[in-house]
């Protein structure tokens, strides 16, 4: 937990320092500046949700639509963070989270969406930021095309 809440203050700061003594990097990436490191996706969906607790009404409501079960906001940020996720294999909560990190639906949209691309811009190189930005845009906009299809053939089904 401690760990947790070091991470979380450095989230919210500039740019995240991973010092060499606290991680095992691999030989190949001591010495290297931490922009030009790669991360592992449970790593940083890690950094994610710690970020997300620090934010207090962010915290509120992915506690609500969690069931206060932060394994499972975890797990699901895991899912959406993670380049090979296709949007068929998301949970209904990660399908809520993603949701909010994406659409500027409601006042928690309008506070995570930005809080999101600007926590991925501090913790990745801008290239792979851009990259994951993408990556779970995608992921958002194939959920809300499979979304509007459902209620186009709902509504040419039912009687007129």
């Amino acid at each position: 937990m401690l760990q947790e809440i070091e991470i979380a203050g450095q989230v919210h700061g500039d740019s995240i320092m991973f010092p060499e003594h606290r991680i095992n990097l691999p030989k190949s990436a001591i010495g290297m500046p931490p922009y030009d490191r790669e991360i592992a996706v449970g790593d940083l969906a890690f950094l994610v949700v710690a970020a997300f607790r620090r934010q207090p009404h962010i915290n509120n409501v992915l506690t609500h639509i969690s069931s206060a079960n932060w394994q499972r906001v975890e797990q699901a940020q895991r899912a959406i963070l993670n380049p090979l996720t296709a949007s068929r294999d998301l949970t209904p909560l990660a399908r809520n989270i993603l949701d909010l990190m994406c659409a500027d639906r409601g006042v928690t949209g309008r506070i995570l969406k930005p809080y999101f691309r600007g926590l991925l811009a501090s913790i990745l190189s801008p290239h792979l930021a851009a990259l994951l930005t993408d990556h779970v845009s995608f992921l958002f906009l194939e959920l809300e095309l499979e979304s509007r299809l459902a209620e186009g053939i709902a509504s040419q089904s039912s009687p007129k």
